[in-house]
């Protein structure tokens, strides 16, 4: 080789080199998902996992492939170190089962049932058996979703939330079938939705000592990875014409009207049937099935009826509570999770309904829409399941998750004549309503599976799973407290009621966000409200149920 000729650059310098640029790009790439998770976590906690989870991958595969460019290790340790991730997943696989994700989008297993210890067997009882109530116990009543009107607020007097002094004490503890149902309580009764194989129940159970009281069993099964097995609504309980009846409905569309003493079914519908769809159409639509809870008043049963995909669906229905005949179907909105609540704005009784897409209120007469109000969702992707929180006389907040927080709105009111844009469906000569909204903001409230309470002129809430306090007048956080997952929130007798995704019940203060004190009543993941009546505290998830009391001070339990 001349003196002047170029040198060949030699392969070891060449490989060095192309190691160097390798691990600068991958450390690039590290730093920008890093980054990037930082700058998301304020607004969408689940996101920021998801990416902490593809960084935690790319680490992994960094590490892997590292291993294989080293010059320095043996290619029987290179093989051996390999493979030892695997036979590691092999054994996790073999000792867990996955039960899907937790409500900010974690994984979570489960020991397999071979290893996991059996439950006491608890004695079998028919399916119908004589309810003996004791007579001090029928007068609590915690009747439907988040309370007796639906607000989240419970004022009882026979609870104590005084948890300094004295913790709640367990009454009774049994197992529980699948489903994110919560209970609704009277007459000494407690009744809720549950999976039991390819059945879904409606399970009613005596306050006193959580034995079964009857069940009435329907064919029926939801299953989603991400959502999980088992009905999503709360029965509602009501009085009428001297009798005291259940409503509920599960996640395939039965809709039940129940005897609450005996459990004899006085009528049923179908809602596949009356949307004219099919389960599997349905769901593409609608994936996580049918969470609303019915909302029950005076003669008839609102719930929201929807169907399948480019289908025109109808937002609600009313029915009969006599025998379930069909009064009205109206709207034109796709259902989402989120139950009908009843308002009266403007002297106007009305129901408002949280749709795909928007917020509309129904006169209640005949369900013709009085109103509509912009609210993106999309119930097979970022969902709402919010309820609809009536502030003053006609402001109304809507919240959710997915990076989108909450919203204020009002509703006015006009009367006919007024230069104001025509709503549809109005007859001429009725009044006319309009929406405004009051803001927006995307860093509050953003309340995935749980609402917002409005209590003293404050909004609280598990935003993102994390406990905070809201100014209605523009939005401003007033404080903000600890994580507790998505869980779910009552104020009882003025105090923050947190029951936590992963099985706690804490007391919370509410004008500091601060936890009183705080016990573990359930293992897993714990979606489920949780219901307060009389002095007793029952709360589940899809595989127990609990019974705690916490009397007021000089009351006692029996």
């Amino acid at each position: 080789m001349a003196p002047n000729d170029p040198q060949p650059i030699s392969t070891s310098r060449r490989s060095r080199s192309l190691s160097k640029w390798f691990w600068t790009l991958c450390l690039l790439a590290v730093a920008a998902l890093f980054i990037s998770r930082q700058a998301i976590y304020e607004t969408d906690h689940q996101i920021a996992n998801l990416a902490g989870i593809l960084w935690g991958i790319i680490a992994f595969l960094m590490g892997v492939i590292a291993l294989w460019l080293s010059r320095s290790i043996a290619l029987k340790w290179k093989l051996a170190l390999s493979a030892l991730p695997l036979f590691a997943l092999g054994a996790f696989y073999a000792c867990f089962e996955y039960t899907g994700v937790t409500g900010e989008v974690l994984p979570n297993f489960r020991l397999r049932s071979f290893l996991r210890s059996k439950p006491p067997v608890r004695p079998q009882r028919p399916e119908i058996q004589e309810a003996n109530i004791p007579a001090e116990l029928k007068s609590h009543r915690f009747s439907q979703y988040l309370g007796n009107d639906r607000s989240g607020i419970v004022d009882e007097p026979l609870f104590s939330m005084d948890w300094e002094r004295k913790l709640p004490t367990l009454l009774w503890r049994r197992p529980i079938g699948d489903g994110w149902s919560g209970f609704a309580v009277s007459q000494g009764i407690a009744v809720t939705l549950e999976q039991n194989e390819q059945d879904e129940v409606l399970t009613a159970l005596s306050l006193q000592d959580g034995n079964t009281l009857w069940r009435v069993k329907r064919p029926g099964r939801h299953y989603h990875p991400m959502g999980g097995l088992g009905p999503r609504s709360t029965p509602t309980i009501v009085n009428y014409k001297d009798q005291t009846l259940v409503v509920a409905l599960t996640a395939t569309g039965h809709l039940l009207c129940v005897d609450l003493q005996t459990g004899s079914v006085r009528w049923e519908l179908q809602l596949l049937e009356k949307s004219q769809t099919n389960q599997t159409d349905f769901e593409l639509a609608v994936n996580w099935g049918r969470a609303a809870s019915p909302l029950v008043h005076k003669d008839r049963v609102i719930v929201p009826l929807g169907g399948a995909q480019n289908q025109i669906a109808s937002s609600l229905m009313a029915c009969s509570l006599d025998d379930g005949s069909v009064l009205w179907t109206q709207g034109k909105s796709q259902i989402s999770y989120a139950s009908p609540v009843l308002m009266n704005i403007h002297g106007v009784e009305q129901i408002v309904s949280v749709n795909e897409g928007d917020v509309t209120g129904h006169a209640w007469e005949d369900g013709r829409v009085l109103w509509t109000s912009p609210w993106a969702s999309n119930s097979n992707g970022a969902a709402c399941a919010s309820q609809p929180i009536l502030i003053e006389a006609n402001k109304i907040l809507v919240g959710k998750g997915y990076s989108q927080g909450s919203k204020l709105f009002e509703v006015n009111l006009k009367e006919p004549g007024s230069e104001t844009e025509p709503i549809e469906n109005l007859q001429s000569g009725d009044p006319v309503w309009s929406t405004k909204d009051l803001w927006s903001i995307n860093k509050i409230l953003k309340t995935k599976f749980t609402s917002s309470i409005y209590h003293d002129g404050k909004l609280f809430a598990l935003s993102d799973g994390i406990l905070e306090c809201v100014d209605p007048a523009d939005g401003s956080r007033i404080w903000r407290g600890q994580r507790y997952g998505q869980g779910q929130t009552l104020m009882v007798n003025g105090t923050l009621l947190v029951s936590s995704e992963d099985g706690r019940i804490v007391a919370v203060d509410k004008k500091s966000g601060k936890p009183i004190a705080e016990m573990t009543v359930l293992e897993g993941i714990t979606w489920n409200t949780c219901a307060v009546a009389g002095p007793f505290l029952l709360v589940r998830n899809g595989s127990e149920a609990v019974c705690l009391t916490a009397p007021a001070l000089g009351e006692t339990t029996k």
